[in-house]
């Protein structure tokens, strides 16, 4: 694969697995790329058929291609870009945990394993981190009135200091 190839899929999928949403900045360097239809099935090497993928996540689905019954059983991997995944699944902020709303999704998460314990912690952590972030920039806002309401007060008082000479 052409790097300018590898760097518009890493683009596509914000730098992050596809399936699981773990970044290069989590795992420390480069993902890999899945082929969403393997090629073993008849898959090409198509930008809508490449996902980026973690290691695990590429492992667990390998060269899955559900076959005519699967499909009709809704027994397939949801493609991260194709298929709407809040139809099939929610993330329990809670537990960490994403919790199927269809069959697809139930068999999505449990081919890739998507509730396995290092993606709930993974998770938790970036939920946590989002919080932390929403509170900073609230605070930073806070210490800008703050300044603000210093600095009034400051030619307020220099005002009356000039009205008093």
């Amino acid at each position: 694969m052409s790097r300018p190839e590898l760097e518009l899929i890493r683009q596509r999928y914000a730098f992050a697995c596809g399936y699981c949403g773990v970044s290069e900045v989590s795992t420390g360097g480069l993902l890999t790329v899945d082929h969403y239809c393997p090629l073993s099935a008849g898959g090409d090497d198509s930008l809508d058929n490449l996902v980026y993928a973690c290691v695990r996540c590429n492992q667990y689905k390998h060269t899955f291609w559900p076959s005519d019954g699967d499909k009709a059983l809704g027994l397939r991997i949801l493609h991260p870009l194709q298929d709407i995944l809040v139809h099939h699944y929610r993330h329990n902020p809670q537990t960490g945990q994403l919790e199927p709303l269809t069959e697809t999704g139930r068999f999505h998460i449990t081919l890739l394993r998507l509730n396995r314990p290092q993606l709930v912690r993974y998770r938790l952590a970036q939920q946590l981190r989002d919080v932390l972030e929403g509170k900073l920039a609230l605070l930073e806002q806070q210490i800008h009135e703050l300044h603000e309401t210093i600095a009034a007060q400051e030619r307020y008082i220099s005002a009356l200091e000039d009205q008093i000479k």
